[in-house]
């Protein structure tokens, strides 16, 4: 009985329940099926955007660390039902995903290199 969860906790979100929609994507399809699973378990366990969007900031830092250089990047989250954004990210690096009525964003981006360099 490894596989049952304490506390009657789930592993994570059901799918079936949800309207999902990639808007757009350039992330491999590992990201992307994360990144989906993930927003689909925010919509489920929080209320507000800002909340959502900590979430999957958190579990995309879990699942996929970075060494700590300024040069590594890191993801970033929006989350919300209206809103624009204009963002500069890393090449295969972006997701523009609708879950019921939330959107979400994600995608890496890292400091310039110059900057580090010269200093």
């Amino acid at each position: 009985m490894e596989d049952e969860v304490q506390d009657n906790q789930p592993k994570g979100p059901d799918l079936k329940k949800h309207t999902i929609a990639t808007i757009y994507s350039l992330m491999p399809a590992e990201f992307e099926e994360f990144a989906i699973e993930t927003c689909a378990w925010a919509v489920e366990k929080h209320k507000n955007f800002k909340d959502m969007a900590t979430f999957v900031f958190k579990k995309f830092a879990e699942k996929f660390p970075t060494s700590g250089k300024a040069t590594d990047g890191v993801y970033h989250v929006i989350a919300g039902a209206h809103f624009a954004a204009s963002v500069s990210h890393e090449t295969r690096a972006y997701v523009h995903l609708k879950v019921d009525l939330v959107h979400f964003v994600v995608f890496k981006s890292k400091d310039s290199p110059f900057d580090v360099a010269d200093q």
